[in-house]
């Protein structure tokens, strides 16, 4: 056996396992969908002008695992390889069923990811579910009026009905130079499966979506028909219980409008809005903003930001999500950059005190004493999650026995071969280990 190409292997499986214990780091991207599941926060698709793949438009989907702690330097980011979208997606929106273990994603733009051409035949479903469970996407048979494919909404999920709403949005018709706004609500079931049509009122797309816990959305910025920023102190509010729309002007702070930007609602049902850009492209100056929803008429606060060395650029097509009591913002773009390849952007908020920082750290689950006759919650997401670390184990486990195998049997190669060069030579040396 010759020593060297021993060598070699060994020096080939230290690198599998580096990179093995390294995260993954993404492409740039915006206009992307996330989800939150048990402790994982999902990303779906997003435009990227460096995707591996020939369409701008990305197929993949990547996952934080938020149950461990770590730093926004390096996060920890996976990416699902074996099971991508079955489409490039951008500018739809994600969001979790009932059932707990289905993902539905819902409209946006829908091409090819390896061609860049939409098909009709292929991409015509406007609603697509992967299942957390089996790992596969399929198209739901559903019941009702099958809804116009849109793009650039947000939708939300009431989780006490099942029902999700999605209003408005926009679309490009194939061969036309323009776009067609909508101003329906749309209402999906997401235990029978049936579509139904809600009220309209003025078409409006990029804004943000909040479900209160009465049961009223809350829509805020935007841009109309028109493609003109709407009014952000202009608040429409959509009654899920009786399907109604109305305006309310919102006091305090006169705040810039905004589209594609960001919002999360906090325990207290404040909403804290992040980023966004106005008129052309341009960005805004007060990137954060807080609306208080427990007064009449709701009121807009700017709050007092500290850790200024650890404020983010103010993107905008990015993804927030509120774990615990921080703010995740991920991804995104920023106005008016020269499409150099942007690091894929990760601020975490601090929204007990507003402070941006750079290490997150999980809340510690209370113990808990679990009786004889409690029966075990079955959670899909965790369950593939063990499976999946379970796996890695395994193979970290292999690769290191495999690695200390081989290296025991180069060592006692190698002891070998130095005891018969040392006899050949008769020159007694003091000679070292070979590791």
């Amino acid at each position: 056996m010759n020593i060297n190409n021993n060598l070699i292997k060994i020096i080939f499986l230290m690198i599998l396992l580096t990179e093995i214990g390294q995260s993954l780091i993404p492409v740039d991207r915006f206009a992307l969908s996330s989800v939150l599941v048990d402790k994982r926060i999902y990303f779906f698709g997003g435009e990227s002008n460096h995707s591996p793949k020939n369409s701008t438009t990305l197929d993949q989907i990547l996952y934080v695992d938020i149950s461990k702690p770590f730093n926004t330097v390096s996060p920890p980011f996976e990416e699902i390889i074996n099971v991508p979208i079955p489409f490039g997606s951008s500018y739809a929106t994600a969001f979790l069923s009932t059932q707990k273990n289905v993902i539905y994603l819902f409209g946006g733009i829908m091409v090819d990811a390896n061609t860049k051409n939409p098909s009709l035949q292929i991409y015509e479903p406007v609603l697509n579910s992967y299942n957390l469970e089996t790992r596969e996407w399929t198209v739901p048979v559903t019941n009702g009026p099958i809804p116009t494919r849109r793009r650039a909404i947000k939708g939300v999920i009431d989780k006490e009905t099942g029902k999700f709403y999605v209003f408005g949005g926009s679309d490009q018709k194939t061969g036309q130079n323009y776009y067609e706004f909508y101003n329906d609500m749309i209402v999906f079931d997401t235990i029978s499966l049936t579509w139904s049509i809600g009220s309209t009122i003025i078409p409006r797309t990029d804004y943000t979506a909040t479900l209160l816990s009465n049961g009223t959305i809350v829509f805020i910025g935007g841009k109309d028909n028109n493609y003109n920023d709407v009014d952000i102190n202009q608040l429409a509010l959509y009654d899920t219980k009786v399907d109604k729309w109305s305006i309310m002007t919102a006091r305090g702070v006169t705040l810039e409008n905004r589209g594609l930007h960001s919002a999360v609602l906090t325990p207290d049902e404040r909403i804290i809005i992040f980023g966004g850009n106005k008129d052309s492209n341009e960005p805004v100056l007060n990137q954060l903003a807080v609306l208080n929803t427990k007064t009449t008429p709701y009121e807009w606060s700017i709050p007092q930001v500290s850790a200024i060395d650890n404020m983010p650029l103010t993107t905008f097509a990015h993804s927030a999500t509120l774990v615990e009591n921080y703010m995740f913002i991920n991804f995104g773009t920023i106005p008016n950059y020269s499409k150099i390849q942007l690091l894929p952007f990760f601020y975490i908020l601090d929204i007990r005190n507003f402070t941006w920082v750079t290490q997150f750290e999980p809340e510690k689950s209370p113990i808990v004493t679990t009786s004889v006759n409690t029966s075990p919650t079955n959670s899909p997401d965790l369950t593939t999650e063990k499976s999946d670390n379970g796996k890695q184990i395994g193979i970290i486990l292999g690769t290191v026995g495999l690695s200390v195998g081989v290296g025991t049997v180069v060592g006692l190669l190698g002891y070998k071969y130095y005891k018969k060069q040392k006899y050949k030579r008769a020159i007694p040396t003091s000679g070292s280990p070979i590791n």
